[in-house]
C-alpha cells in the first residue's frame, strides 16, 4: 500500500497505466451493487469463468466471480500472508493460488475490498455454481463456502476428454 504522504515520483506516474483509476472505480462501483443486491430484492451467486452465467443474469441473480478477488489478492501482495490459513485448513500448497488466498482472506477476514469502502469484503452468496471447465478444484473451494455459509452448491463437471468426434451432426443425425 502507498504511504498518502510520500511525495509522488513524477517519473513514476507517467508509466502508471491510464485505466488503473477508472477500472478501480468500475470494480467498486460492481461490488457495492453486490453488496447492495438484498436490500433491492437480488440474490447473489458465486460463480467460476466459464461457469453458466447468463441462466443467472436471466433470473435477476448479481454474479460475483472469486478469481477476480483471488487476482487482487495477488495485485495487492495480500496472498502470501493468506495462502498459509488455507493450507492449514487442508487445502495443498500445491493447487490455484486463487482459490487458497480467497479462502485464507476469508478466514482472517482481510481483503483489498475494505479499502474500497467494503468493510465486510464481497457478499455472501445464496447460491454457489462452479464449471469444472477449467479447473477441478473449484469444487472444493466453492463446497467450502457452501458449508461455512449453509447455501446450495450446484456444479457443472465438464468430462477431462469427449473421445473421438465423428460426422454424425454433419449428416443431419443425432448421436
Amino acid at each position: 500500500m502507498s504511504d498518502p504522504d510520500k511525495p509522488i515520483d513524477p517519473e513514476k506516474e507517467k508509466r502508471k497505466i491510464k485505466s488503473v483509476k477508472r477500472m478501480k472505480a468500475i470494480m467498486t462501483d460492481y461490488y457495492i451493487d453486490a453488496k447492495t443486491a438484498d436490500q433491492n430484492g437480488k440474490p447473489v451467486a458465486w460463480i467460476t469463468s466459464g461457469g453458466p452465467v447468463e441462466p443467472l443474469i436471466a433470473m435477476d441473480v448479481i454474479p460475483i466471480y472469486p478469481e477476480n478477488h483471488g487476482a487482487m489478492l495477488g495485485a495487492t501482495r495480500m496472498a502470501t500472508d493468506l495462502i498459509p490459513l488455507a493450507n492449514a485448513r487442508g487445502f495443498s500448497p500445491d493447487i490455484c493460488s486463487y482459490l487458497t488466498s480467497d479462502i485464507g482472506s476469508y478466514l482472517k477476514g482481510e481483503t483489498p475490498l475494505q479499502r474500497m469502502g467494503l468493510k465486510d469484503g464481497a457478499p455472501k452468496a445464496d447460491v454457489l455454481v462452479f464449471n469444472t471447465n477449467q479447473c477441478r478444484d473449484v469444487k472444493d473451494w466453492f463446497q467450502f463456502y457452501a458449508r461455512e455459509w449453509n447455501v446450495p452448491c450446484i456444479g457443472v463437471h465438464t468430462p477431462r476428454s469427449i473421445g473421438e468426434v465423428d460426422d454424425q451432426l454433419g449428416k443431419g443425425g443425432c448421436p
